[in-house]
């Protein structure tokens, strides 16, 4: 039988500074992988969250504007009809979101009504909910939208803009705030 005496080398300085070097690579890929992980779920929450206000905008002023349908074209809209609204849209975003919180929330209905044609009446803005929503442009501004009916009348525009305000993930990492999530829908009346 042959017996062989191993010994156990050292390690060499270079094998050892390599190990060091793949550590730190390692630490830095990691870091960057988290962050990418963390901004990834962020977007992925806020594209839902978005998804499910587009339908619900949508959908809000669609009912706002077939109500004219139903009952008078002059129609105006009341607090109690701006109300229901509102109770329909904090109903639907219990049921669709998972952890729905009422402060984080916010509506603005807007309206241009017209007496004649390129006459517009005073517009209309009614908020909602604790979270104020921001509008880009108010709804006068949009008035070039309208079309002249057959009959020649200028038609009304009606616009629902839904916020809420989100987690903060990735924001609260690189010290920014990224939580508020808004849609608006416009419409033109009949």
């Amino acid at each position: 039988m042959n017996v062989r005496n191993l010994k156990c080398s050292p390690v060499s300085p270079l094998k050892a500074r390599q190990r060091g070097i793949f550590s730190i690579e390692f630490a830095i890929v990691g870091l960057f992988f988290s962050l990418l992980l963390v901004f990834s779920g962020d977007v992925i929450i806020k594209l839902s969250v978005k998804g499910k206000l587009d339908r619900l905008s949508y959908s809000l002023v669609n009912v706002i504007k077939e109500r004219t349908q139903l009952y008078d074209a002059n129609l105006q809209m009341t607090d109690k009809d701006i109300d229901d609204i509102d109770v329909i849209a904090r109903h639907s975003l219990e049921r669709t979101f998972g952890h729905y919180e009422p402060s984080n929330y916010g509506l603005v209905i807007e309206s241009q009504r017209f007496s004649g044609i390129g006459q517009a009446l005073p517009a209309t803005h009614e908020t909602r909910g604790h979270l104020t929503c921001q509008v880009a442009a108010p709804i006068s501004q949009l008035q070039h939208l309208s079309v002249v009916s057959v009959w020649g009348h200028q038609m009304p525009l009606y616009r629902v803009t839904l916020c809420y305000r989100t987690d903060n993930w990735f924001g609260d990492i690189v010290g920014t705030k990224f939580t508020d999530v808004s849609s608006d829908s416009i419409v033109i009346g009949r």
